[in-house]
């Protein structure tokens, strides 16, 4: 068996990359301490002939109620891990605080993004 091309199919993302998680300690880096995790997915998309970027930095914590100063000060953890990466916080950056819930079902989502498109390469054959 040998294996070839076929023709291009059109989709509306180029490339979806997760990368690590990182963890988000209240106090010291202990286990008992872990207080949430930091999702970082890039979605590579074209626009007026040139490849854009949408960065997502989603934030999943603990605590179902936060009170306003913890809602900020991790918004303010995502923006200091941003400048690490040295991620610009322009528009085509989204932070977002949410709970277990919402994360997984933005991740399936973006993950069956994926299945859509190789579906839509099974069914041309």
């Amino acid at each position: 068996m040998s294996f070839t091309l076929g023709n291009p199919i059109a989709v509306s993302t180029n490339f979806i990359k997760s990368n690590p998680a990182v963890p988000v300690y209240k106090g010291t880096e202990e286990p008992e301490n872990l207080f949430g995790v930091i999702y970082h997915i890039e979605i590579g998309y074209n626009e007026n002939n040139s490849e854009k970027i949408k960065q997502y930095i989603i934030i999943d914590f603990k605590e179902y109620d936060l009170s306003s100063e913890s809602r900020q000060e991790l918004l303010d953890v995502a923006k200091s891990y941003c400048e690490s990466k040295n991620i610009s916080q322009d528009d085509e950056l989204e932070i977002a605080l949410l709970d277990n819930e919402e994360v997984e079902n933005f991740l399936e989502k973006v993950f069956n993004n994926m299945k859509v498109i190789r579906g839509l390469i099974s069914e041309k054959l």
